[in-house]
């Protein structure tokens, strides 16, 4: 559970939550529910349905042969992934991951702030109608326009607007690392973000009437104001603002469209919900939308960053039908790695066995799953080489029915999974 979950049925996250819990799980209304944890990550392991007792590591570590190709590179009896259900009505913090270098750097000088040496790439994708993220650095000359066009700037430092000067004139990553640090160094109580969230919201939309071009559409402009809106109400003067909506995308996401954020890439979830899946780890730099003594050091930060700019497509993710779906009905999730995948069934399949581990989840619907009963929440751990049936249950009405797994398989097309 965090903060920015939604509150009871009215959170996914929650509603899964009844079946894919223990038995005697007591779901509250009244209380918020923001993520649902798959996997084997000793923060919150899950355990056999048939034995709650047990946890699916420990039952891992005697039936390795589950485990397959999944095994390489990780603790004996861990899934290497981890899968998620995520509901978010407020900004989640700016978070980034650091790259397998610095992981390893961070691990030897503090390995109980950074508990391992592993790097942290995401996939998401929306299960909401929509959903709304922070992600990667935008395109060098949406940031200048933000930098040059918003009045506040006036209002800041003079070492933050020479770095600017410095930028607008020579648009490179390095540049830009220097200028993205000095915001980072804002506090979460800033008089001048302040300002700029009261007058953007006064002005509505037509605060933005002199930005033009990519990242600026009509629809785009709407979406700057939402996020503005939603920091105002839960992180009025938080810096997290400016160094979020000054420098990253803001995405939109349809539902069953991803995105991909690369192990360095800095992000921060708004408003929806997803599907999440990440390698197992808990190295993270918190930089925004946090009260300041939970912020990491800028200085570090902004050394995790390539601060490489890319576009909301280049973020998104592209889904086909999968080569081991013997009847057609799923669709992966084309990734730039090999170490996961994430796939949707929506309608009666059979899979052709995965050579690594798979987590299952019932987003919607009911299912018969190789010949058990699946509900909505209901969780399922497929071992490497086992073939599996699902057979969705008809009903009037047409009811949506959704089946996501996060799965390992090194013997997966390359086109689908990618390259390791």
């Amino acid at each position: 559970m965090r903060l920015g979950g939604k509150v009871g049925r009215d959170s996914l996250a929650g509603r899964l939550t009844e079946n894919a819990s223990e038995p005697g799980f007591e779901f509250k209304p009244d209380q918020p529910y923001a993520e649902l944890w798959m996997g084997t990550h000793p923060t919150n392991p899950a355990s056999l349905h048939s034995s709650p007792s047990t946890l699916l590591s420990k039952h891992l570590e005697s039936h390795s042969e589950l485990l397959g190709s999944g095994t390489e590179g990780q603790t004996e009896g861990h899934v290497p992934f981890l899968f998620k259900v995520l509901t978010c009505k407020q900004a989640l913090p700016l978070q980034i991951h650091p790259n397998k270098e610095l992981a390893k750097k961070l691990h030897e000088e503090d390995p109980e702030k950074y508990p391992d040496i592993n790097h942290k790439p995401e996939i998401a994708v929306c299960l909401s109608p929509s959903f709304l993220g922070f992600a990667s650095f935008r395109p060098y000359n949406q940031i200048i326009s933000f930098l040059t066009k918003t009045p506040e700037i006036a209002n800041l430092s003079g070492d933050i607007k020479n770095k600017i000067d410095q930028f607008a004139k020579n648009p490179t990553g390095d540049v830009l690392r220097e200028v993205w640090e000095g915001f980072l160094r804002l506090s979460d109580d800033e008089s001048v973000v302040k300002q700029y969230a009261e007058r953007v919201l006064k002005e509505g939309v037509e605060a933005f009437k002199d930005f033009s071009g990519e990242g600026f559409s009509d629809r785009e402009k709407e979406n700057l104001l939402k996020a503005i809106k939603l920091s105002k109400e839960y992180y009025h003067g938080d810096g997290g603002l400016f160094s979020t909506l000054f420098f990253l995308n803001l995405v939109e996401l349809k539902k069953d469209e991803g995105i991909y954020v690369g192990a360095d890439g800095p992000h921060a979830w708004l408003e929806g919900e997803i599907v999440e899946l990440m390698a197992i780890s808990d190295n993270v730099l918190n930089v925004g939308f946090t009260p300041d003594e939970d912020k990491d050091d800028p200085s570090l930060v902004s050394k995790t960053v390539t601060c490489q700019s890319k576009t909301p497509t280049e973020l998104k993710l592209i889904s086909q039908i999968f080569s081991k779906s013997q009847k057609g009905q799923s669709k992966v999730y084309k990734v730039p790695f090999e170490e996961f995948s994430i796939l949707k069934i929506s309608n009666d399949d059979v899979l052709i066995p995965f050579d690594g581990p798979a987590i299952a989840i019932v987003s919607s619907g009911t299912w018969d799953i190789s010949g058990e009963k699946a509900e909505e929440g209901s969780c399922w751990f497929v071992g490497a080489g086992t073939e599996v049936e699902f057979e969705r249950e008809r009903k009037e009405g047409g009811e949506d029915a959704q089946v996501w797994i996060a799965f390992y398989d090194a013997d997966a097309e390359k086109d689908e999974v990618g390259e390791k």
